[in-house]
């Protein structure tokens, strides 16, 4: 940890930031490298409030009409961040949206990991 401003900067924090900000990116390269490193901070420990700010990128770059490959690399994010942040990220799909049904059809592996999603989505009371 290092000193920024006043708060103390780790360095999931930093990679945070990072996979935030290419994936919402303007360059096809740097949505491309987003949509990559939000898969591969969904193979690590990350806690509750870092799922639910990479969930928001993600809900916010699903907005639009991404490639299969990046649909594919975010939705398994976003499937790992639901089970890990067991009530706020669902909350967050179901209130932000769009519910990842939306991407239904796109292609077999996608519509595989759209099921647990969409299975954990239904347990999450409405306020």
């Amino acid at each position: 940890d290092a000193p920024g401003g006043g708060l103390p900067i780790s360095n999931i924090r930093v990679t945070t930031k990072v996979a935030v900000n290419a994936l919402l990116g303007d360059t096809p390269a740097l949505v491309n490298y987003g949509s990559a490193l939000m898969a591969n901070l969904a193979t690590k420990e990350v806690f509750d409030d870092v799922c639910s700010e990479l969930a928001m990128a993600i809900l916010q770059f699903f907005q639009g009409k991404p490639p299969e490959e990046q649909v594919f690399r975010c939705m398994k994010a976003l499937g790992k961040f639901c089970s890990i942040a067991k009530r706020d990220v669902p909350q967050l799909v179901k209130m932000i949206g769009p519910e990842p049904s939306k991407f239904s059809g796109m292609s077999p592996r996608v519509d595989e990991l759209i099921k647990p999603i969409m299975a954990q989505l239904a347990t999450v009371p409405m306020f």
